[in-house]
């Protein structure tokens, strides 16, 4: 058997090749990436649209299994604040053909809450160098991670606010948690996620609403309970301020585009742009 050493650099890259070529073409790294736990592995074309992913990647979105996720886009499941994101994150990747390499964001969760996960994007070439679309993974950011290891007040009012969102929570509320001044937490919070503590426990309050008002016919006050805002009307403020749109707009949006899907004459969901 030759050994590697014995291979000139011509040699390698012509084993490399070979070895691709006889890979089977749907053959990539779902079931890989599903055997680590709280690893997420996914591939989006150049519209955004997933084509493929790990069974674990589709769990966390709530479906069954990844073919159900396959053309559609984040929009479908995920807040326009949080999907503008990472729409924009992916056009960038695919436009520079420059990759993300573990970027901190939020994304939701299947129980309606939302996690913190590590995300890295790379573009995807055709034969002719040209970009066709992203391969990326996220892994959640658990307290072992430098993140949390370096501020573990900041793991404590994460899971605190995961846990407790449907309650009448408050700023301070949050900074007792983590035995930290309101205006400590303030600078930690800025300084690790670029976000407020406020802003972050109405998104994550949004989040919950958002998916309720996709999946379900609840009723809009008894989804502002549900969710920790004090009332309908502070619900939909909160839905103005982040998401330019009200809750029932919202919720039409989405009963609009799940129509024109039923019928075949849609690629994309809806923007919500209303």
């Amino acid at each position: 058997m030759e050994i590697s050493s014995q291979l000139n650099d011509d040699q390698i890259a012509k084993l490399q090749a070979q070895f691709r070529a006889s890979l089977r073409p749907d053959q990539l790294m779902e079931s890989l990436f599903d055997s680590v736990p709280g690893a997420f592995f996914f591939v989006k074309d150049r519209e955004s649209r997933f084509m493929a992913g790990g069974q674990s990647f589709a769990q966390t979105f709530g479906e069954e299994s990844i073919e159900r996720m396959i053309g559609k886009t984040d929009y479908d499941y995920s807040p326009d604040f949080l999907a503008d994101v990472f729409f924009a994150d992916d056009q960038r990747v695919m436009r520079t053909g420059q990759a993300i390499y573990n970027h901190v964001e939020l994304v939701p969760s299947a129980d309606g809450s939302l996690d913190w996960l590590c995300t890295t994007k790379v573009p995807l070439f055709d034969n002719d160098a040209t970009v066709i679309g992203l391969a990326g993974v996220a892994r959640i950011i658990r307290d072992s991670d430098a993140l949390y290891a370096e501020h573990p007040e900041m793991h404590r009012i994460v899971e605190y606010v995961r846990a407790h969102y449907r309650e009448k929570l408050s700023v301070g509320d949050m900074a007792k948690v983590g035995g930290v001044s309101v205006s400590s937490q303030e600078r930690l919070f800025k300084k690790t996620f670029e976000l407020t503590p406020l802003m972050y426990l109405r998104r994550t309050r949004l989040n919950a609403a958002c998916k309720i008002l996709r999946e379900t016919i609840i009723g809009l006050a008894e989804i502002a309970v549900q969710c920790g805002f004090n009332d309908q009307t502070n619900m939909t403020r909160a839905f103005r301020q982040e998401l330019n749109i009200t809750p029932l707009k919202y919720r039409r949006s989405f009963s609009e585009v799940t129509s024109v899907r039923n019928g075949r004459s849609a690629s994309m969901v809806l923007r919500s742009q209303i």
